[in-house]
């Protein structure tokens, strides 16, 4: 009894290091074209600028499609991050708007790539068990294995100061939450466009609704509560003053997890 005992504890055992094996942050390789050289100085965001104008609709919505049919231009942009980074050449991000440009520009390129290697999806959160595309997925980043979460929990959090504006973007791929630029983030007006993404974001009824004395935001405000701070009020204030005229209830609503676009 006593070995049959120790028969299943060993079985057990092996079951559960196999599940944490698979399952361990960053476990599952993303989308890794070869390495693409960067001429010149900085870093050149043209190329994602390129993509989301052909492939982002006047809607919002993505072609995924196209980017199926066409994979060369964000893979080029995609081997050029795999190249060159702040953390590989310094020298080419000399300030910290360089690296929050990149850094988001880099992590909306890596949602853009995965989704359309996964097509067809209709989720991106269910794309991997427990939203594993964002925590198991890793993406190459001047010359380092990198994942969604940690980009934006080590990297992009330290740069932004805890720029509010950055939750919205960050484009998670799912209907409910702010959609993709058409443009990317530019190292000498990240601040000013960072700026503008919030206005559109606050001008959006999926993000801000106001009925009556009731302010419905999204929880992503929930999620993120610590970057928008306890005065929520107050920072959309600066950004969207007639949301918060009269001192309205806050309240938070649900999004729609659906894909953010057309994955045939």
């Amino acid at each position: 009894m006593s070995a049959l005992r120790s028969s299943w504890l060993v079985i057990v055992a092996a079951v559960v290091v196999g599940v944490l094996f698979w399952f361990r942050p960053g476990g599952i390789d993303g989308p890794q074209p070869d390495a693409v050289p960067v001429d010149g100085k900085g870093f050149p965001h043209d190329g994602l600028t390129a993509v989301l104008q052909s492939a982002v609709g006047d809607d919002g919505l993505v072609d995924y499609g196209a980017l199926v049919a066409d994979p060369a231009p964000l893979d080029r942009y995609l081997g050029q991050l795999r190249a060159v980074g702040p953390a590989n050449a310094p020298h080419r991000f000399k300030t910290g708007d360089d690296r929050l440009a990149y850094y988001l520009n880099a992590y909306n390129a890596f949602v853009l790539a995965a989704i359309r290697d996964a097509c067809p999806v209709v989720d991106a959160h269910t794309m991997y068990a427990g939203g594993g595309l964002f925590w198991r997925v890793e993406f190459l980043m001047g010359g380092e294995a990198i994942t969604l979460s940690t980009l934006e929990s080590e990297l992009i959090r330290g740069v932004a100061e805890r720029d509010p504006a950055v939750r919205f973007a960050l484009v998670k791929g799912t209907k409910g939450l702010p959609f993709f630029r058409r443009a990317a983030y530019t190292a000498d007006g990240v601040r000013a466009e960072l700026k503008a993404t919030a206005e559109a974001a606050l001008a959006d009824p999926r993000i801000a609704k106001r009925e009556g004395d009731t302010l419905s935001l999204t929880a992503l405000f929930k999620d993120y509560a610590v970057d928008f701070g306890a005065d929520v009020a107050g920072w959309i204030r600066q950004i969207r003053p007639a949301l918060v005229e009269g001192d309205p209830t806050i309240t938070h609503h649900g999004f729609d997890g659906a894909l953010n676009g057309r994955c045939p």
